[in-house]
């Protein structure tokens, strides 16, 4: 119960972005980032830009978890959200959409995914979410990820 702390968060992170400035950092808003105990699941990567593709995914995400029912509310008409999760952990892992920019016709996700520290024990398995929600952009998707270590007991 306590991972879900951070589910709705609202942070903000990112920068200001000036149209048509290529490598402009866009605001962004957490969705939710939450681990999800006992979710068993591949790692997910995408860009969704229409309700029905996020109320798709949103069943998907919240299978086992304490997430509510229904999406959170996002205007499709004006903005988009990027999904980034990884596979099933042991455990106190996390994934953390860090930044989007815009460089030519691409999206740009930058991502630091935590995995849990070697000498970690852990009693259920679970899988790291975060989503963001900022302005629609057109364009494919790329991924980029820096990979690190989370301490045991966070």
């Amino acid at each position: 119960m306590v991972l879900l702390g951070a589910a709705c968060s609202g942070v903000a992170t990112g920068g200001e972005t000036k149209p048509g400035r290529a490598g402009a950092r866009v605001p962004l808003t957490t969705v939710v980032q939450v681990s999800v105990p006992g979710q068993v699941g591949k790692e997910r990567r995408e860009v969704v830009r229409d309700a029905g593709a996020w109320r798709s995914l949103w069943g998907e995400l919240r299978e086992g978890s304490a997430l509510a029912e229904e999406p959170p509310a996002v205007d499709f008409n004006r903005d988009m959200v990027v999904l980034a999760a990884m596979e099933t952990q042991s455990c106190v892992s996390r994934v953390t959409i860090r930044s989007v920019t815009r460089r030519g016709d691409a999206v740009v996700v930058d991502l630091l995914e935590q995995s849990p520290a070697p000498n970690c024990q852990c009693i259920v398995a679970e899988r790291p979410i975060h989503v963001v929600r900022l302005r629609k952009m057109p364009g494919n998707a790329r991924f980029t990820a820096e990979r690190g270590v989370r301490p045991c007991g966070r």
